[in-house]
């Protein structure tokens, strides 16, 4: 092997590990500070954001075996309702994938849109799983009012999660 070889694998090396420190810096908002905060409108899926910005940088296979494997560690942190964050992250990425034909994903505006239509899909979920408790129909008009805020939230901070993802994958060319 010679030596551009080899500097370019380990190039490649540093960026997935720049990838998943980021990926997991994102979890550990998510986790620790999002989850604490008052109103539930307030608590988003930062990770659906970054899906898509991941969607859109690499190949479907190793963007749905990225979104399978932090979508699992979501379920496994929240233990509520399993498979929401694994399904929405692979459905996120299939619409990329799907879309990448018509669209330019490195345009905000289209960002905005397709994670703001994944973050409704998931509040839509949410709602329909906390509705069916026993203590879901209490406070249901404020419950869809707080996904539909943190729908609205997570498609305005999409840019923002996105950025760093477009900014790692240009410094790895």
């Amino acid at each position: 092997m010679n030596t551009s070889s080899r500097a370019k694998n380990n190039f490649q090396w540093v960026y997935l590990l720049e990838m998943f420190a980021y990926t997991f810096l994102i979890v550990l908002l998510q986790a620790d500070f999002f989850v604490r905060l008052p109103y539930p409108g307030l608590r988003l899926d930062m990770l659906l954001p970054l899906m898509v910005g991941i969607a859109s940088q690499w190949s479907p296979v190793p963007s749905l075996l990225w979104a399978s494997v932090w979508g699992y560690a979501l379920d496994t942190l929240s233990g509520e309702f399993w498979g929401l964050h694994v399904g929405s992250y692979v459905v996120a990425i299939s619409m990329v994938n799907i879309a990448s034909e018509k669209f330019d994903f490195h345009n905000p505006v289209y960002q905005m849109s397709l994670v703001g239509l994944c973050a409704f899909g998931q509040s839509l979920a949410l709602g329909l799983f906390v509705s069916f408790e026993p203590a879901g129909f209490a406070s249901s008009a404020a419950i869809w009012t707080s996904l539909l805020i943190r729908s609205v939230l997570t498609m305005f901070l999409a840019p923002f999660a996105i950025m760093p993802i477009t900014w790692l994958a240009r410094k790895a060319r």
